[in-house]
């Protein structure tokens, strides 16, 4: 199919063929963009193991590959991106950060592709997004000390209570562990049991809801390349579990995940005290990065020294799934004009609720 010079031909990311794979490393290697473990297509052929609607467009420029958008594509024609509510930061693989990805979606099979954590950089995200906010890092480029040291610089108190706590700790005269690569199976089944809990005792959407996104986990726990690694780090105070993350990492970034702590030890901050050792020990494997995500998080303004902008929106053509989404939005939008207080977040929140349900299940 064919746009504005642009081609494209959807596959099956297990369909890629050796010289598309080889194009896909090689764009992500030449695009600092595209650090995250996110854009490994190793991510991707996990994802396609454990979901059969796990594509990739392909886009051809000239006779020559120029990108991939990955994918996963309901029989709707909406596509999301690939992870569903796994999925924070997602991107087009490649080298031209100017590609016109409107144009290409016009002539694909394609009816509407939802973005929520799509790069900024990339110009077509830029140009579709309908809000723009900033997704949060750790660099530590310039060393662990140093970051603490602009951490204490931005916000004395937050520092000197984090140390407090430390100094807690250690003159407790507890046993204290940490396992920054835990490669125990039953303490990555403890770390996640405790994460559902605190989704349900919270009222947040459960991500783990999917078999595929539970199954996805224990995959990545398997991964051990240099391209894609899942981490498990874990602290242990007298033989118990006191704080747990789990997250992923490339060769120089690590994707803070799924953080969790055991409330009984919270006097501690164990879950701060691990990031912090995280951080240290990160540092000397490779790590320059450690990325944490958007959202207004009271954790996040405390440890984040950096930050790069990440867009939600959707990009359609004229279809009765653009239809349907637009005819949603409207009624969100409406309804957040009347004045009827907090009951007029509810149509939008449910939308949400429901598109995060559609996208854990591919529908």
């Amino acid at each position: 199919m064919a746009h504005r010079a642009i081609t494209t031909e959807l596959v099956p990311i297990s369909g890629l063929t050796t010289a598309q794979r080889s194009a896909w490393r090689g764009m992500r290697a030449e695009n600092p963009t595209l650090a995250s473990p996110y854009f490994a297509l190793e991510f991707a052929d996990l994802i396609a193991d454990r979901r059969p609607d796990a594509q990739a467009l392909v886009l051809t420029c000239k006779g020559r590959t120029a990108g991939f958008l990955p994918m996963q594509l309901s029989s709707l024609g909406v596509a999301r991106p690939l992870g569903g509510p796994l999925g924070d930061h997602h991107a087009v693989i490649t080298e031209d950060d100017s590609l016109d990805l409107g144009a290409a979606l016009q002539d694909s099979p394609v009816s509407v592709f939802c973005f929520h954590g799509a790069l900024v950089s990339q110009n077509t995200f830029a140009a579709e997004a309908s809000h723009i906010e900033p997704s949060w890092s750790v660099d530590l480029s310039q060393g662990c000390d140093e970051w603490l040291e602009n951490r204490r610089l931005a916000d004395a108190k937050a520092m000197r209570n984090i140390r407090a706590r430390q100094r807690k700790l250690a003159e407790s005269g507890l046993e204290v562990i940490y396992r920054f690569d835990d490669r125990r199976p039953e303490a990555l089944a403890a770390s996640f049991a405790n994460k559902r809990e605190q989704y349900r005792r919270t009222n947040a959407f459960d991500v783990f809801i999917a078999k595929w996104a539970r199954d996805l986990i224990n995959d990545l726990f398997e991964q051990q390349t240099p391209q894609l690694r899942g981490c498990l780090s874990t602290l242990e105070i007298n033989g118990q579990l006191a704080a747990a993350h789990f997250g992923m990492r490339s060769e120089t970034v690590l994707h803070y995940w799924f953080p969790v702590y055991w409330p009984e030890y919270s006097k501690f901050g164990p879950g701060l005290q691990l990031f912090i050792e995280m951080a240290r020990e990160m540092t000397t494997t490779g790590i320059d990065s450690i990325h944490l995500g958007p959202g207004d998080m009271d954790f996040k303004r405390k440890l984040a020294n950096a930050s790069f902008d990440i867009a939600g929106g959707r990009i359609e053509r004229p279809s009765m799934a653009a239809s349907l989404i637009a005819a949603g939005a409207s009624m969100d939008a409406f309804a957040r004009r009347l004045p009827i207080g907090r009951v007029s977040h509810w149509p939008g929140k449910a939308l949400r609720r429901l598109d995060t349900l559609a996208a854990a299940y591919g529908i």
